[in-house]
């Protein structure tokens, strides 16, 4: 085993690249020596490089790659604490493969791999609206049970199960959310509010119901040292505990559209209520146009049935344990005048900050639709492109490949076909780039040419492309408008970004 990277604490974060690992790493990078794991890239997210933050870009969901990260932080001295963050989320309100792949699979990849580096303590984040709030007067603490049913909840209330199993071999905490925010807002239905409030629209003044519609919110800068705060206390704190990182207490939609007016426009502007019924009807009528149109609006028709609901909250223990509460300067009915400002003084950051998160959710849901049958008809393609390749029409062509073992060459096809499935899950072609240096290396020493493989890759690009738009479960859906074109640019981009670097890497090998 070599010696550590650092004298500091060492930390591993997962979901490095969303909007909470991002802010926490921003916050501590300079106490802590932190892996980062996250999908993306460091430079796209904006995270400066520094020598206490190790990048590593892995998918949580894939078994294999997370054990051999945490082989490599293993013979590299280990870590003391893992901060659990990532995972996924979406406002469509349906059942999506993602919540099993990453919230549950995900996490139980990273607790098995926890165990070779004896650490201190896994921080698990999770929601409060896993517990039902729905019964008038319910007050919810660390003791509420985990309870609700829709399909995010299910998956982190899996999740807070694995952990707690776990919590016989390391010390664990579970650290269940109020909705977060930060100066530029980064909270999708905060976001939708203030732009609606704020605006001109004909709507601009409409709240559903009574406006008692109400959840609690957290600035991201609390969230992180109530993080810091279970860390520095891991020693004292319970093997197994249940935190609540929230204020007491909820605010409501009529609150924060009084207090958005007031900081705005200073003069009130009095909303209009509309009851839920109408609520409903409205939503679902927007839907059903805007889904023709291929641009669906944020609210829902099941966002609908929380109007006047509050998910009010008691977090004493949390407070008494940890030592910690809520700074009141960040508090939401406080902090709000930063947000608009932030809004009126620079428009173009506080709409691209986002819209990028929310434009990456509905992207993220059709690259995930893509996938899905992409995976279920995995089996039928590769036996495709096979067939295809040994029929008379293509007898001149894949005279390499031909003369290996079938089961070869069928293993092959299957591992290209993988690299084609990653980059359209992740929306993220960079992993080829490597595959394609390592491919040009081991083909050469075989006397492939470049032609042989580029052309083996085209090939398989074009099936898959045909074989997709084929199926009437992604192309003929209105809610999936352009998903041709989507389709195209996945595949074909993927496959030109092989060739393109597997040509460059033959010159490289030529010129050596």
């Amino acid at each position: 085993m070599t010696s550590r990277p650092s004298d500091l604490p060492i930390i591993i974060v997962t979901g490095a690249s969303g909007f909470i690992g991002r802010h926490f790493l921003q916050s501590f990078y300079k106490n802590f020596h932190i892996y980062a794991l996250a999908r993306r890239s460091q430079k796209s997210v904006g995270i400066a490089m520094h020598e206490n933050i190790n990048w590593i870009r892995v998918d949580i969901g894939e078994e294999i790659s997370v054990k051999n990260v945490f082989n490599k932080i293993s013979q590299n001295g280990g870590a003391d604490y893992i901060l659990h963050l990532a995972g996924y989320y979406d406002f469509d309100g349906k059942d999506n493969l993602e919540y099993e792949r990453t919230n549950v699979n995900g996490t139980r990849y990273i607790l098995e791999s926890a165990l070779k580096l004896n650490i201190k303590r896994f921080i698990f984040s999770s929601s409060l609206t896993i517990t039902q709030f729905e019964k008038p007067g319910l007050i919810i603490n660390e003791k509420s049970p985990a309870d609700a049913k829709f399909e995010y909840a299910v998956s982190k209330i899996k999740g807070e199960k694995l952990v707690r199993q776990y919590s016989d071999k390391f010390p664990v905490a579970i650290v269940r959310l109020a909705a977060i925010y930060s100066d530029w807002c980064e909270y999708g239905p905060l976001y939708i509010f203030l732009s609606t409030w704020l605006s001109k629209r004909w709507d601009s003044n409409i709240l559903a119901g009574k406006g008692e519609s109400a959840v609690p919110y957290l600035h991201v800068k609390n969230l992180n040292t109530l993080f810091n705060k279970i860390i520095k206390k891991s020693d004292i704190l319970p093997r197994y505990d249940v935190f609540i990182a929230s204020p007491d207490g909820c605010t409501s939609h009529k609150q924060l559209y009084k207090i958005a007016i007031r900081y705005n426009f200073r003069f009130p502007k009095k909303p209009r209520f509309i009851p839920k019924w109408f609520a409903y009807f409205g939503v679902s009528i927007l839907n059903f146009f805007g889904t023709i149109i291929g641009k669906p609006p944020f609210e829902k028709p099941w966002m609908i049935h929380y109007v006047d609901l509050k998910l009010n909250v008691d977090a004493s223990y949390t407070r008494n344990k940890l030592e910690w509460k809520p700074v009141a300067r960040f508090n939401i009915s406080q902090r709000l005048l930063f947000l608009i400002e932030h809004m009126k003084s620079n428009p173009f950051k506080w709409h691209h900050k986002n819209i990028e998160a929310l434009e990456k959710q509905r992207k993220t849901h059709r690259n995930f639709k893509i996938y899905e049958v992409m995976q279920s008809l995995q089996d039928q393609i590769v036996e495709g492109i096979m067939a295809e390749m040994y029929s008379k029409r293509n007898s001149d062509r894949f005279l390499p490949y031909k003369n290996l073992k079938k089961q070869l060459h069928g293993e092959r096809i299957l591992f290209v076909y993988s690299m084609f499935k990653t980059a359209v899950r992740t929306g993220d072609r960079m992993h080829v780039i490597s595959y394609a240096r390592n491919l040009a290396s081991e083909r050469s020493k075989e006397n492939f040419s470049v032609h042989d493989i580029t052309d083996a890759v085209g090939f398989t690009a074009d099936f898959i492309v045909k074989t997709l738009l084929g199926r009437p479960e992604l192309v003929e859906r209105p809610e999936l408008k352009d998903m041709e074109q989507m389709i195209y640019d996945e595949i074909t981009l993927t496959a030109q970004l092989i060739v393109d670097e597997l040509e460059d890497s033959f010159d490289r090998l030529i010129d050596n």
